[in-house]
């Protein structure tokens, strides 16, 4: 059997960048964690947003999507406006929560965000809900009880608070995306908007609260920490955008399940929190229930 060098080496890039955003956005976290520690959430997540923004506007650039990006009509612009507000809460709940959350307490919790958008795609947009995919999401559950039990508790509870905070947001975003902008629509253009619009909200809130004075208290690691969170996340769908290029990226969609494990590797290396066994064996249920509902798809 001959094989095309060319097409093995188009399938090895194909699959490298698939991986490379799932390592880019497994990484987001922590970094987020290093920013939040050492600065105020809200200028935080602000200065986060426009490094955003404009990675996105440098990626239409070099795309050649910035024509794309100013023909949306006003509908349009109102869906995506919708999640750019949701977003920013998302963003903000996040790094609040991070602040005295632990990577490896908050993002768990966070991944009941993709179990809520599953339940609720079922009831309003008719999405197939089999006893597979329910077992699927009972396995997912596991694990992150699993998770949660094995990890210390802290001394403040708020994060938790933020984090739900966080999974609702995130989940009306999808939820919006999927039923009025469209899955169709063009992600590098819906993701410099949102952004963009995330952006200009939580910088009215820091002005509000005036806690743009607090931008001169930032350290250094807190700097580097909001630049790495959006390098890596700008990353994750730059990657992602050239690996659409080259396929049918659902056929690799099993490779983003990798997400949940590199997020507890990136907190145990550059967090150095403690993952127990049984956070490992929680991560493991987590991975094996996402994968059967791709699968099972």
């Amino acid at each position: 059997m001959n094989l095309d060098p060319l097409a093995i080496r188009n399938l090895l890039i194909w699959v490298a960048l698939a991986l490379a955003s799932t390592i880019l956005l497994g990484g987001v976290p922590s970094w987020m964690r290093c920013a939040a520690k050492r600065a105020d959430p809200s200028a935080a997540a602000a200065v986060f947003a426009l490094l955003l923004v404009l990675s996105c506007l440098a990626q239409l650039h070099y795309t050649g999507g910035i024509a794309r990006a100013f023909a949306l009509n006003s509908t349009q612009l109102l869906w995506i406006g919708l999640c750019g507000l949701l977003s920013a809460l998302a963003w903000l709940s996040l790094f609040t929560a991070l602040t005295g959350g632990k990577v490896s307490k908050v993002m768990p919790v966070y991944l009941l965000s993709s179990l809520l958008t599953l339940f609720a795609s079922h009831f309003l947009f008719g999405a197939p809900m089999g006893l597979w995919k329910i077992c699927c999401m009972v396995l997912i559950l596991l694990g992150i009880v699993f998770i949660e039990s094995s990890t210390p508790k802290l001394q403040s509870q708020l994060w938790f608070i933020y984090a739900l905070i966080a999974v609702f947001a995130a989940t009306g975003s999808q939820l919006v995306r999927r039923g009025l902008v469209g899955e169709a629509f063009d992600a590098a253009v819906f993701e410099f908007w949102r952004a963009l619009f995330a952006t200009a909200l939580l910088w009215i809130f820091v002005f509000v609260r005036k806690k743009q004075r607090t931008l001169g208290d930032f350290s250094p690691r807190a700097w580097f920490g909001i630049l790495f969170a959006a390098v890596f996340l700008a990353g994750s769908f730059v990657a992602t955008y050239f690996a659409s290029l080259r396929g049918d990226i659902s056929y690799l969609a099993p490779v983003g399940v990798l997400t949940s494990a590199f997020v507890m590797l990136f907190a145990r290396m550059f967090q150095k929190e403690k993952l127990p066994g049984a956070s490992v064996f929680g991560t493991l249920l987590v991975i094996l229930g996402q994968f059967g509902i791709l699968m099972g798809l």
